[in-house]
């Protein structure tokens, strides 16, 4: 009990050192693992969303650009307009049909004169959506946005401004706005009014095709409807993650979005992802952890049955040679007057010497057997004699345990390739542990027998039986079963194990049928030689 107390309270302490050093470390890293995470994950979130806006930006800008370039041509056409007005209206008109998305062009000296309005060539026969009148109209109901253009242009500085025109459907449509200077010095108001859809279209759709490449789809659609006008890739559709209002179309929104997965699913893959790696060197982590403590474990319960093991050999040892001494003294004393008696004593001590020896043969056997160097002779075997020959030297020993002793022989039994001596001492040593843990029913059967190609020899008895759990571990070396009668039992623990370590070197099998309180049979399975013939003729 105080051995079983005391693997227990190591084994407690090598968990906790484990725990100390491997898994709360792990558990620590994984807590902050996780907490930056979702930091790490929200800090990409934001440089996508950074990068996305940049691509906005620069499509903004360059429909900018554009509308600047055609406000740098025209009033450059429109300064020489006191000059030659005829040329001017080629120039402008020529200019229309040079680039598409603009309705119209029209200039006026002022608010108060009517404008004059410039057609592509391509629309001199169509009636026009927008007239002179409607221009006129509008100019003046949105007097503020003129005056304050003619007003920076006094300064210097032109700049656009964006406004609506009525035109003959009841609708409006977008003119940008700017003063021009002429060559006298005065200004003149100019106004080019933008098909918005031909302008994304035919102009604006290069620059996104571009800026999309093949990372985004990028797309344009009405605010009010959520029509879209156009798109980098028809094919594709899907919510846009970032959306920027047109600069040059108020009621246009541009949007943006990476293609195949959104800027929330791929930062979610990359989540689960690097969580699934963190859980994976945590398992490998456990894993390890185990390992090294089933390691520590197996050294610390190995350690502890040599220790086990020498008090045991020990205490073998001192009882048959306390016997003998006893019984030998007591004869040299000449107390013993009996002949009877003194033949006891002979006997007995022979027994205990014949113990001794087999005790340090099985330890010195176990040594060669652990360096590598135990060596058998193998020679043709006839199972049944070495049977008898084991029941033979054993018998005074079992008679005197009050042993009842069956032997049941196969006649004709074929001959196996094996070392005699080894094979009795593995029958030898069964059959000792029958003797040690048979208790009320001291019973011994030994049986010889065919089974296929195999010839076997089984030893039974009636003893305590072998708990299930415990029967894989009792051929390991100095293992014994630590409860009941079997532990109060003193033994080495070697015995089983030289069994195990013969029956593989003779390529052989054993199998144990046991049940607590019913006894165990162990049989010993051996290759017939396929000669059988020869053998028995090389044997005689």
């Amino acid at each position: 009990m105080f051995t079983r107390i005391k693997q227990i309270g190591t084994r407690g302490k090598m968990v906790s050192i484990l725990v100390l050093l491997v898994m709360v470390p792990a558990v620590f890293f994984s807590i902050y693992e996780f907490a930056t995470l979702s930091r790490s994950e929200e800090l990409i979130a934001d440089v996508y969303r950074q990068q996305l806006d940049v691509v906005l930006y620069s499509i903004n800008q360059f429909s900018w650009d554009i509308a600047n370039s055609w406000a740098n041509t025209i009033s450059d056409a429109a300064a020489h307009d006191a000059v030659n007005h005829g040329n001017v209206a080629t120039s402008i008109t020529r200019f229309l049909d040079e680039h598409s998305g603009i309705q119209c062009i029209f200039v006026a000296d002022s608010l108060a004169n009517s404008a004059n309005l410039f057609y592509p060539g391509s629309q001199n026969t169509k009636i026009p959506a927008i007239t002179a009148r409607e221009v006129t109209v509008s100019l003046k109901q949105q007097t503020n946005i003129i005056d304050r253009l003619f007003r920076l242009q006094e300064s210097g500085y032109r700049k656009i401004e964006q406004m609506s025109v009525n035109d003959r459907t009841g609708g409006t449509s977008l003119v940008l706005v700017f003063v021009a200077a002429r060559a006298n010095g005065t200004g003149q108001i100019i106004g080019v009014v933008i098909d918005a859809t031909r302008f994304i279209r035919d102009v604006l759709a290069r620059k996104m095709q571009e800026a999309a490449g093949n990372n985004f789809l990028l797309s344009v659609s009405q605010k009010n409807s959520g029509k879209v006008v156009y798109s980098t890739d028809e094919t594709l559709q899907g919510k846009a993650r970032q959306i920027k209002d047109l600069w040059l179309f108020p009621d246009y929104a541009i949007g943006i979005r990476l293609r195949g997965q959104t800027i929330e699913e791929v930062v979610q893959a990359r989540f689960y992802r690097n969580l699934l790696l963190i859980g994976l060197l945590n398992i490998v982590l456990i894993a390890g952890v185990w390992v090294v403590y089933r390691t520590i474990r197996h050294e610390v319960e190995l350690a502890q049955l040599k220790s086990d093991f020498v008090s045991n050999v020990s205490h073998e040892i001192k009882t048959p040679l306390s016997l003998i001494r006893m019984f030998a003294e007591t004869l040299q004393m000449k107390r013993v007057r009996s002949h009877a008696k003194k033949q006891e004593y002979y006997d007995t001590i022979v027994q205990e010497s014949e113990r001794l020896t087999r005790l340090i043969n099985n330890i010195l056997d176990f040594s060669r057997m652990e360096a590598g160097r135990k060596e058998y002779r193998f020679e043709p075997v006839d199972l049944n004699e070495v049977v008898n020959g084991v029941v033979r030297n054993y018998k005074t020993h079992l008679e005197n345990e009050g042993f009842t002793v069956v032997t049941r022989e196969e006649d004709g039994l074929p001959l196996v390739r094996a070392d005699c001596g080894a094979l009795s001492e593995a029958i030898l040593n069964i059959v000792d542990n029958s003797l040690k843990y048979s208790l009320e029913q001291k019973y011994l059967g030994i049986t010889t027998g065919i089974d296929g190609t195999t010839a076997f020899v089984e030893i039974q008895d009636h003893g305590i039986g072998i708990d299930p759990q415990q029967q894989k571990r009792i051929f390991e070396k100095f293992y014994r079963v630590s409860s009941g009668f079997v532990h109060d039992t003193k033994g080495t623990g070697l015995g089983l194990t030289l069994v195990k370590h013969i029956v593989d070197a003779h390529k052989g099998t054993i199998a144990l049928q046991s049940e607590v309180g019913q006894g165990s049979t162990f049989r010993l399975s051996f290759p017939i030689i396929t000669n059988a013939g020869n053998g028995r003729q090389e044997r005689r």
